[in-house]
């Protein structure tokens, strides 16, 4: 049996030890091919002892170590402070599934918000026609979580979406005011002389 195999055979069963392995994770003695199980397995423990060594592969090379680092951060750990991680992974991630990732991850972080500059980040994504389908689609799905609709109204995740048919165009509607009564009220108030400083007063 091969030392990979080996270490699952013994490291993966049945009865996982999160310490153990954030141990010999610190000491260097995952194997690379494990290493992708094994921030899983503590995320899945919910192993929070473990979280500034998971934080390290946010920016690993291998974009599949990346992923599993912000899935466990924000869908198992749910870290808000992660919520910035989430923007720089939709916005500039070289990977679509980890595109995809930073917006399902700033859905789960901020649902129920119903954050301006959240909405308008997941709208932008969106929109946006040269972005892949999935992580366009996922958006949607985000918007949705974060407006704080219910589980009903949100689409299959299974296929494509068809953007006549599956989509809720008031919701996106609605998402849009959010945003632009937000921008609106900032800008009135940078037009009115000595808004800033009162609302600092208040």
């Amino acid at each position: 049996m091969p030392p990979s195999a080996s270490f699952r055979a013994e490291e993966m069963s049945k009865k996982l030890d999160p310490k153990k392995l954030l141990t010999d994770l610190r000491a260097g003695r995952i194997p690379k091919k494990d290493l992708y199980s094994v921030i899983h397995t503590l995320g899945h423990e919910d192993y929070l002892e473990a979280k500034a060594d998971v934080e390290q592969f946010l920016t690993h090379p291998n974009s599949e170590l990346r992923y599993i680092a912000l899935n466990v951060l924000t869908f198992h750990w749910m870290c808000d402070e992660h919520r910035t991680t989430c923007e720089q992974f939709l916005l500039h991630d070289r990977d679509s599934d980890n595109r995809r990732m930073g917006v399902a991850g700033l859905g789960a972080l901020m649902e129920r918000t119903k954050d301006p500059k959240t909405l308008s980040l997941l709208l932008r994504v969106f929109r946006n026609k040269k972005e892949e389908w999935d992580v366009r689609d996922v958006a949607y799905q985000s918007i949705l979580y974060v407006l704080g609709r219910p589980a009903s109204e949100q689409p299959s995740s299974a296929r494509l979406l068809d953007y006549a048919k599956d989509v809720n165009w008031d919701r996106i509607r609605e998402a849009e005011t959010i945003v632009h009564t937000v921008k609106a009220k900032t800008e009135a108030s940078r037009r009115v002389p000595g808004s800033r400083e009162r609302q600092r007063r208040t």
